[in-house]
């Protein structure tokens, strides 16, 4: 009786184990070339959309990055997007990417609200676009 107890409890284990998700395994395996976080686009990524700007692409990629989100204080009311900075320079708002060859850019990075004010300083409540050219 005990033997059974140990192999019940041994095939439940398995079980388990082979319905465990394992997102690493999810859908075709990628390339070292072709991984991405989600805050990150690399140029392979960027230049596979075939855009003829930078916006597109990332409309096609990331989208979220792009929309515009409520006011962000009582007395402003206009909707904002994110900021975009290249190389450490800010260049404007997210209409600057329409000026950006997709080509000319190694990788776009998202950094959040938070992570914007640490990197780039305070007045990003909507996060930034980071380029960083080739």
């Amino acid at each position: 009786m005990r033997a059974l107890t140990h192999v019940g409890v041994a095939l439940a284990w398995l079980l388990c184990a082979a319905c465990a998700h394992n997102p690493a395994s999810a859908g075709a395996p990628a390339s070292a070339s072709s991984r991405s976080s989600g805050n990150a686009l690399t140029q392979q990524q960027l230049a596979a959309t075939n855009a003829a700007n930078l916006y597109e692409a990332i409309q096609k990629l990331r989208p979220e990055w792009l929309t515009a989100r409520g006011a962000t204080s009582v007395t402003d009311a206009t909707p904002t997007t994110a900021n975009v900075y290249m190389n450490g320079t800010m260049l404007g708002s997210v209409d600057y990417l329409r000026e950006v060859h997709v080509l000319d850019v190694s990788e776009v990075r998202y950094w959040d609200a938070g992570q914007a004010s640490a990197r780039f300083g305070m007045g990003h409540p909507r996060g930034v676009i980071e380029l960083t050219r080739k």
